[in-house]
């Protein structure tokens, strides 16, 4: 189904009273804000998740455009809530498995599923039998209401808030076991093990000048393809009041529908920990083993060689020889003029996650179609204390660097809170992980996933090593260990304000009356 535009037209700009209906954690990071939490919470049942929701959605931040003084500075909220569900949460509120069914069929069997863990590579000590949050062995997660603030006194105080509204229910909502995890943005910008994060980021036709069109993000609007997806949808008679928009898709055949999914879209959150001591003790290893010598400004090359950026972020691409932290607009590069990856390796982490123009074995132009259609909008936050000074990585003087020779473990979880948000789990993020990560044979390479974040050393596979073009051939590293661990996950839908009214009043639910 297409919006009547036609192929390739300029989408129109979302209007503010639309924007004031999509939850404001799709189309902003909030970076203003450092630090952040995350509630996670069960319904013990129907009606008391039902109030609760009631309860929040006047609190719950949306994209509409932030007020400017009369200076026409832009006034930024000193905080944010923003709420999103898993499938087990909606059924939980009492939504009817008729309107479950029409959700997609990754989002209804949850993250922790074997079909799941099998795509995304989460066995083993990734897998979901050892999980913190969202696992068979914890407490079931049914929403995860997440907070930014300005400082950590201002989110104090919204976390309790939050959560004496989950006490206010009497044990209807329960705030479980771990139930607020912490998370924040160093001032270095960096993730735990030292690079500059967040880079990258593609915008939202219609909501920004140009970008990538808006149904690749938001439900409601066509996606990369030209059609509007299918969406979620509820039979005309559980919705009386006529609180959700009427749905004209030819998914759902001649019953009359209304539209539960638009303006909202799906959100994968992950817990990642990362092993910052291994990674560095893995370079400073392989430092030994190429130059005969512990020698750092060897193990920052090679780990830039392997994310496809220096510390600073400056893309290799563009900075082939050494880190170039004055360097303007990071993201304006493509990987053509690199075919060979001499600059940027074919297996490096940022030529993965988006190939650009030249996803191999294919043209420039169908390349970035086809990048294009896999694209994510990330949202972060570091937990734990960083292990090292990541400044000594883009240090001038070369005995600053030498700080990463002596890194040792503290035995202190860190990582990041990972979200992306996607219109399509399956075609987004699922297959970025199980077809460009963990895939050993991605752009023609053999034996070598995704140096970063590849599911490695996994018991039975053949061991997998990063390749890198030099002057005189490959170098190839030894076998890699894995260096990001999943704690936790959740597969999870971010209503529209709309929405989460409609899931507030309870005519879908048996014996409701309006």
């Amino acid at each position: 189904m297409t919006d009547g535009r036609g192929p390739g037209a300029s989408p129109p700009r979302v209007a503010d009273d639309v924007r004031r209906d999509i939850q404001g954690f799709i189309t902003t990071g909030y970076g203003h804000l450092t630090v952040a939490a995350y509630l996670f919470v069960r319904f013990a049942n129907p009606p008391a998740a039902r109030r609760w929701i009631g309860g929040i959605v006047d609190t719950v931040a949306t994209a509409a455009p932030w007020p400017r003084d009369s200076a026409g500075v832009t006034i930024k909220p000193d905080s944010t809530v923003n709420i999103a569900f898993t499938a087990e949460g909606l059924r939980a509120c009492g939504l009817p498995a008729d309107v479950l069914c029409t959700f997609p069929i990754e989002f209804q069997e949850g993250i922790a599923t074997p079909a799941r863990s099998k795509i995304l590579g989460d066995t083993e000590e990734s897998a979901p039998a050892a999980w913190e949050l969202g696992g068979p062995g914890t407490d079931p997660v049914h929403a995860i209401v997440i907070i930014h603030a300005r400082d950590d006194v201002a989110l104090d105080a919204l976390c309790a808030s939050e959560l004496l509204a989950i006490d206010l229910t009497k044990g209807g909502v329960v705030a479980h076991a771990g139930a607020v995890q912490r998370g924040y943005r160093p001032g270095t910008g960096t993730e735990p093990f030292g690079f500059r994060d967040g880079v990258a980021q593609p915008a939202i036709a219609g909501l920004d000048d140009e970008g990538l069109p808006t149904g690749e993000f938001i439900l409601g609007y066509t996606n990369h393809y030209d059609v509007i997806p299918p969406s979620p949808a509820v039979r005309a008679a559980l919705d009386p009041s006529h609180i959700l928009p009427s749905l004209d898709n030819p998914y759902h055949g001649s019953e009359r529908r209304r539209d539960l999914g638009r303006h909202g879209s799906f959100v994968v959150y992950r817990k990642l920990q990362q092993d910052v001591a291994g990674f560095w003790r893995a370079l400073r290893d392989e430092s030994v083993r190429q130059r005969g010598a512990a020698d750092a400004g060897y193990m920052i090359w090679l780990a830039s060689k392997m994310v496809g950026r220096w510390p600073s972020g400056a893309p290799l691409v563009d900075a082939p020889e050494r880190d170039q932290a004055s360097l303007g607009d990071r993201d304006a590069f493509e990987f053509g003029a690199d075919p060979d990856g001499r600059a940027c390796p074919i297996g490096a982490h940022i030529r993965r996650t988006n190939p650009r123009d030249d996803l191999k074995p294919y043209p420039a132009e169908q390349s970035r179609h086809m990048a294009a259609a896999h694209r994510l909008l990330r949202r972060a936050r570091v937990f734990g204390p960083p292990l090292f000074d990541a400044d000594v990585l883009t240090a001038g003087a070369p005995g600053d660097r030498d700080a990463i020779l002596s890194i040792a473990d503290d035995g202190l979880p860190r990582g990041i809170h990972f979200f992306s948000i996607n219109a399509s789990i399956r075609s987004q993020f699922e297959f970025v992980q199980q077809t460009w990560c963990n895939n050993p044979s991605f752009g023609g390479l053999s034996a070598n996933k995704d140096p970063i974040v590849g599911d490695h050393a996994r018991v039975g596979d053949t061991p997998t090593r990063m390749a890198i073009p030099i002057a005189d051939g490959m170098l190839r590293t030894a076998p890699l260990p894995r260096f990001v661990t999943v704690r936790g996950g959740a597969y999870l839908f971010m209503p529209s304000i709309t929405a989460l009214r409609f899931l507030s009043a309870g005519s879908f639910a048996p014996g409701s009356t309006v």
